[in-house]
């Protein structure tokens, strides 16, 4: 069961919970300006990926593609950098004479929507009758792939095992022909001080484009 709406918590965070966010790229100056300053738009420099649910992940073009490899290399100091340099963003996009603005009716850091306690779209057992893995891969909001997948056992296991983890979630399996190019799926999970396992932040890759989803499960033993 999805967790219900928290009335403590801000409206703008609960807007990116359970929601795949398409991953677009700005300058550092464009994310920090819409940022501090009431900007009603920022502008964009890589190709368009169109947000059904008009929700965004916008990360600094010098970061760019390389928050792919930041995750395949576990590298957990760079990821909080890019969670503090990132904007999550609701709006929609435009393009007039060649220029791609991402237009802002509500923007929140990933930083800070960690810290205001944004929860966790799904709650999954651990240890019961059913297999948590397929359970999780069934979940509304991971659906935001052709071929991919949010977990496979070894990716759940890692994540189990581990106070903190960072890396591949999900990996081609058998099932897909070897003729299609498939990229893993990644994220970052952390041990919660109950002794769940709170999945932060998962990253899928098709093709050129990058979908992104924050707090996307807490896996509780059942």
């Amino acid at each position: 069961m999805s967790a219900p709406p928290d009335s403590s918590i801000p409206p703008v965070s609960r807007d990116f919970v359970g929601v795949p966010l398409a991953v677009l790229f700005a300058s550092g100056e464009e994310i920090n300006a819409a940022k501090n300053e009431d900007r009603e738009h920022l502008v964009t420099t890589s190709a368009p990926l169109v947000s059904d649910d008009d929700a965004y992940l916008v990360v600094p073009d010098d970061i760019g593609d390389e928050i792919v490899d930041i995750l395949a290399d576990g590298d957990l100091e760079l990821l909080n950098e890019t969670f503090r340099d990132s904007l999550l963003v609701s709006g929609g996009l435009t393009r007039e004479a060649g220029v791609v603005r991402l237009l802002i009716d509500g923007a929140l850091s990933p930083q800070d929507a960690f810290r205001e306690a944004m929860p966790y779209a799904q709650q999954v057992s651990v240890g019961g009758d059913s297999d948590p893995v397929q359970f999780a891969n069934r979940m509304n909001h991971c659906q935001c792939t052709m071929l991919s997948a949010f977990l496979d056992d070894e990716g759940l296991d890692a994540m189990l095992r581990a106070e903190s983890y960072v890396g591949m979630s999900w990996r081609m399996g058998s099932g897909i022909s070897p003729d299609l190019v498939v990229s893993p799926t990644y994220a970052y999970s952390r041990r919660l001080p109950d002794g769940a396992i709170g999945v932060e932040f998962a990253l899928f890759v098709e093709e050129d484009d990058l979908i992104a989803l924050m707090r996307p499960a807490r896996f509780t033993p059942s």
